[in-house]
Order: structure tokens, then sequence, then C-alpha cells
């Protein structure tokens, strides 16, 4: 500042100060506020389709750190406020000074040398180091000065030291003796499913509710214990019981036990009605018919206290009205299914009486599915030129599911690769076709998730043929479910589907499944799957290809595009029509090949109105 300017004099100081002021409240004070939002925020929108939107415009926030230290970034625009305001708020006091900025520069260094934040060792040894320097700085000014009252200073100082050591460890004291009363861990939900149909989707689940709840789920992939420990934290250290309903999922011992459990227990328990589950009837439930009704097992549930009197009563419990159920929504498209179930999940129940909420509203509570994503529905979802792309099976909530787990655990890595981002292709499932074309051909790369039935998918055999037909680098990723076709694959069943065009689709799935496939174990622990989300990061193309097939056109399917859903069509009404008709012109009668052009007609035009 000027030294011919006199503090607490009108004029000049008075218009500096206001000057301050102002300047504090109209830039510091809203971008700290901005930053403390995206932090604030980043877990639950790291499960939105906008996640890699947010990573992008806050990147210089985050990148710098490991997604485990995301946080670090305001700590040290905290730190440096801090430090800045010391000498503002002690000024006419340097011995407090002094003291104050000490405690501030070793509270985070601490934190730092505890968090180990910065990507790299060097950039964790430069923060740690010149904190160090700092401190030593201080305590090198403290040794050559003299200060005035600073016996009187450091005995209050002395004191307080004192006080928070003993408060510390009677906080500590407490602290153990409720966690020896106090079962630990203690999950806020424990996700009930069958893991050979919905391990991918209880996985995704898991980590959408961790992420808006900021609670502990349990999901036995990552707590292999033996089956007294898993019925005993569903007795005990439950929040709440959420049975995910596949068709399955009551005829399995292992759910029929953790459902008779919290039913003898707490009864605190929701269930997630998935659109293959088939309620059992009230005859199937019957006590004399439970054995039946469950798959064959090598343990018995009567061990544990689960007869089938239980399980038949926990069953009637479970599908009763009063019960909270929730059908998951059949007019959503990729990750909104899932996120739609969770928003409702976490909801406040209203009301103690039926709750039962079907997944396809209109409006209203029921609805809130179409908001789950904050406004980024599929609909909103951007495909991105140059974009890393993610092909599925489209309707397959398990293949969606794997997916969206492959994306969420790789999506920051990616926007270092990639700035354009990711896009999952399940979320755009109602897009125009042409404006899908355009995104394979300009792809950085594409991943394509193999899972049951994916080569039987003539949507996702499409996308792997127009990116390889457009020199597009493919990432083939198979989940435990895929199978790998045999001979009688390209010999019978493509000639069968594709006619003609069966060599080019041949040729084009040899050249995917020559590539090595990066393994993706949707039932695997988080340790496993992070893992393998880094093996398939480390197979992204770090730079651009350049080819014709990358240049964002208006027209990038007019030669190369190959459109297999109508030859699929055009080969099965020509395999349809040619039997009937070669059949009658033997027997010699105008009038039954007549019958059969008309066939044809009618054949061509049902076709003809699926395609539309």
């Amino acid at each position: 500042g000027d030294p011919a300017v006199l503090c607490n004099n009108e004029g000049d100081h008075l218009s500096l100060v206001m000057v301050s002021v102002a300047t504090i409240l109209l830039v510091v004070v809203p971008y700290l506020a901005i930053i403390a939002s995206a932090t604030v925020g980043y877990r639950t929108r790291m499960g939105h389709t906008s996640a890699s939107r947010h990573l992008q415009m806050f990147r210089f926030l985050f990148f710098r750190y490991h997604p485990s230290a995301y946080y670090f970034g305001i700590l040290t625009l905290l730190r440096g406020t801090l430090v800045c305001l010391v000498p503002v708020v002690f000024r006419d006091v340097p011995p407090l000074q002094l003291l104050f900025m000490t405690l501030i520069l070793l509270f985070f260094c601490s934190l730092q040398l505890h968090l180990k934040p910065w990507r790299g060792t060097l950039p964790n040894f430069v923060d740690a180091g010149s904190n160090i320097l700092m401190v030593l700085l201080i305590v090198a000014v403290a040794m050559t000065s003299d200060f005035e009252d600073a016996d009187s200073l450091l005995g209050i100082f002395s004191g307080l030291i004192f006080v928070g050591l003993f408060a510390g460890i009677g906080v500590v004291a407490f602290f153990n003796v409720y966690k020896y009363f106090q079962p630990a861990p203690f999950f806020a939900h424990f996700l009930c499913h069958h893991k050979a149909q919905a391990a991918a989707q209880a996985r995704y689940l898991q980590i959408l509710i961790m992420q808006r709840s900021r609670s502990s789920c349990f999901l036995d992939s990552d707590h292999l214990s033996n089956l007294e420990e898993l019925f005993d934290i569903v007795r005990t250290r439950c929040g709440k019981l959420v049975v995910y309903l596949t068709s399955e999922t009551l005829r399995r011992p292992w759910c029929a036990g953790e459902i008779s459990i919290a039913y003898q227990t707490h009864r605190r328990a929701a269930a997630i009605v998935h659109r293959s589950f088939s309620s059992p009837t009230l005859e199937q439930m019957e006590v004399q018919n439970i054995a039946g009704f469950l798959a064959t097992s090598d343990f018995k549930l009567v061990e544990y206290g689960v007869t089938h009197d239980v399980i038949s009563r926990a069953y009637r419990w479970l599908l009763c009205d009063n019960t909270q159920k929730f059908d998951m929504p059949t007019d959503a498209v990729g990750r909104c299914r899932f996120e739609s179930t969770v928003v409702w999940l976490l909801r406040k129940p209203a009301s103690h009486g039926a709750q039962h909420h079907p997944g396809t509203p209109k409006g209203g509570e029921g609805a809130s599915w179409r908001l789950s994503s904050g406004g980024n529905s599929p609909s909103g979802n951007r495909l991105l030129p140059k974009c890393l792309l993610v092909s599925s099976r489209p309707g397959d909530d398990e293949a969606v599911a794997a997916a969206a787990i492959l994306v969420g655990k790789i999506q920051e890595a990616v926007l270092d690769l990639v700035p354009s981002g990711l896009c999952l292709l399940a979320d755009v499932e109602h897009r125009d076709e042409q404006e899908v074309l355009d995104a394979i051909a300009s792809a950085h790369a594409m991943i394509v998730l193999l899972t049951e039935g994916s080569l039987e998918c003539t949507e996702q055999l499409q996308h792997i043929v127009d990116a390889l037909s457009d020199d597009v680098p493919c990432i083939p990723v198979n989940s435990p479910s895929f199978r790998f076709p045999g001979q009688n694959f390209f010999d019978c069943d493509l000639p069968l589907r594709f006619g003609k065009k069966a060599g080019s689709v041949e040729a084009r799935v040899r050249e995917l499944l020559k590539c090595i496939t990066v393994p993706f174990t949707t039932y695997g622990s988080q340790q496993v799957l992070d893992v393998q989300a880094d093996a398939v990061v480390q197979r992204i193309p770090r730079q651009l290809m350049t080819g014709p097939g990358l240049q964002v056109s208006s027209k990038p399917s007019s030669k190369r595009h190959m459109d297999l859903v109508e030859a699929e069509q055009s080969n099965t009404i020509s395999r349809l029509s040619t039997g009937p008709t070669h059949t009658f012109t033997r027997s010699g009668s105008r009038e039954e090949s007549s019958i059969g052009n008309q066939g044809l007609a009618l054949l061509t035009a049902v076709c003809t109105e699926i395609t539309c």
C-alpha cells in the first residue's frame, strides 16, 4: 500500500477499504463457492451421464490429484487463504502470527503426507518440503526477534495445548468404548441379488447408492464371508435389505436366507422389481411347496434357523403391499433406468401405507427418473466428434450396467487422453441413425463390451462393422457371460442371417477377435475391477489415428456403411418366401404361387413397419 495513506482515517483509506471488500465479495467469495460446489458434488456427478463434461470444466481442480484425494484442491486453496488472513487478523500481535502460521503449515503438511494426493512421487516431496522449509523460516525469525508480552502469550498457548491434549485422549477413549458395543462395520444398505443374472446390475446399483447417499452399501463380492457371517450382517449390521428381484432371485437359497433373516429381525426392506421378475403364486409359496420352489443347494438353511415355514412367511411379507417396491422404468434407456431406481430408493417415504411405485408414471414423484441426471437424460447426452465410444448390447440391463461400471472407472483417465471425453452408446439408443454413424466414423476409438448375445445382436454388430470399416481402433472387452463363437457361427449363423453380406460381417468379426480381449469380471471385487479397468485404459490409443474414416462429414456412411438390419430382414424375407414358392411351383398350381407372392408382400410390409 501507499505509505502516505494513514489507517483509520477518512478519505483515501475508506475508499481503499471499500474497494477491497467489493473485490473479496465479487471475486474471491464466488470463486471459492464455485470450487466448493464442484468438490462437494464430485461423487454425485460421477454417476451421471454429464460426468465427462463436469470433469472437463474442472480439470484444473481434479486432474492434479489422485481420484481418491479429489478434494485436495480446495484444501490447497484453503491453506493459502488462511495463511493470508493470519497477518490481517493478528495485525499487532507478532507472536500469535508466528504461532498460527506454524500451526496452519504443520496441519496441512501432515494431511498432505498422510494422503499423498499428487499424481507422482516428486510433487508430493516438493509440497511437503516447501511446507517444512517455511516452518523452519518462521522458527528462525522467532529466535532472532524480541517480542513484548511473549511470556504471557506463551503461557496461554501452552495451557490450550494441554487442555486440547486431554480432550483428545477423552474423545479417543469414548470412541473406542462406543465401537466396542456397536457392531462394525455397519452398512446402510445390503444388496440381495442373484449373481449369475445380475452381478453387474447389483454392482452398478451399489456404486450409485454410495455416490448419492455417501453411506456404505454391502455387496457380497467385496466381502468374501462364509454364510454364517453373511446372515449375521443382515441380522445386526444392516440398515435396510434391498432385494433386487430378477427371474431367479427368490429361487436362490442364499437370497431366501437373507430375506428370512431380515423378516425375523428388523423387517426393514425394499424390493426393486426387474422386468424379468415373475411373482410366485400363492400355491408355490405354501410351506409344503417351498422346497420344490427353491433351487437345489449343498447347504441346509435349517442349520441357521431358516425353516420352510419362515421362508414362506418371509416371501409373503416381501411381496405384500406394505413393503416398499419399485418397478424399474421400461421407458428409460441406458443408465437412467438405474439412476431412477436409486433416486426412489434413497427418497424419504411419504407414508406408511402401500408403497408400490410403478416405474413408468407420467408425472409426480414416481417420475423422478426424468430428473435423476440433473437434466442430462439420454436425450441430452451429446455425441461429440473424436470422442471415445463404448458399445454394449442395447436393451440388455446386465450389459448396460457392466458398461456403466467400466465408464465410471475409466472416465477420468480417459479425459487425459481424449479431450472430447467418452460416450456410452446405450444412453443414446433412440438417437438418429445418421448421428450415431457420424460419431462412430469420427471416434477416437471404440470399446466393444462383449456380453452374452453380443454377436447375436444386430445393432451391436452394426457398431462393430461400421467402426472397423472406418478404421476406428476397437478395444474388445469380454464379460464372463460372453462365449467366443465357433466355426458353426461363421459357417451357418451369419449366412443364415445376412446372406450375401455374411462374408463382410465375418471378416470384421474375425478382425475384432484377433485382438486380445481384456477380461472384465463383473462379479469380481472393486480391486479386481479397478485393475481390469486400468488394463482397458492402457489399450486406448494415445494419439488420434488419421484416415478417411476419421474425417467428420455429413455422409460418412456412403460406401463404407453396410446396413445389417436391412440385410438381415431381406435375407429373412428371401428365406421365408423361397421355401413355400418353390414347393408350390413343383405342384404346378398358379393359385398356390400367387398365395406365396401375397405372403411375401405381407411379410415385406411387416418388416418395413418394424423398421419404421
